[in-house]
């Protein structure tokens, strides 16, 4: 018997990312409201961008948001590239379901952490975005008003 074999539970479940990714954009969503911006939520599923934000007088802009209860982001490769490179994602650090620590918020346009993109050997389309690439970026909310 091999005293190094992986044991793994079979009903052991991941579960949903989708209540924080949810939760991520109405945080989002009431931020820039009581900040005074225009912002509507898009329709589910709409493919690189959750919703539209603008500012008096601004073009709507299409912004990404990333949300997680512990960092890394996970993040697609095609975020960092061509047009996509000028587009703004707000990463979200919910914390734990306990909610005792503060929401933060990270915007940054997707040109100023593209360097940082790391992604695990034999990964070609997705990868992560890490604390320390996005950690200067903390509730700079102007980077939606350009």
């Amino acid at each position: 018997m091999n005293p190094y074999r992986l044991v793994v539970k079979k009903d052991t479940k991941r579960k949903s990312g989708i209540p924080t990714g949810n939760a991520g954009e109405y945080f989002v969503m009431g931020e820039l409201l009581r900040r005074g911006f225009d912002a509507q939520l898009a329709d589910r599923n709409t493919k690189g961008y959750d919703m539209l934000v603008g500012s008096a007088g601004k073009q709507m802009i299409r912004v990404q948001v990333k949300t997680v209860r512990s960092q890394p982001w996970y993040a697609r490769l095609e975020s960092f590239k061509g047009k996509n490179r000028n587009q703004v994602t707000v990463y979200v650090l919910l914390g734990h379901l306990d909610g005792k620590n503060p929401v933060r918020y990270f915007i940054v346009k997707n040109r100023d952490v593209a360097k940082h993109f790391s992604q695990p050997s034999g990964w070609t389309r997705n990868g992560f975005m890490s604390m320390k690439a996005v950690e200067k970026f903390e509730n700079c909310w102007k980077a939606l008003r350009t």
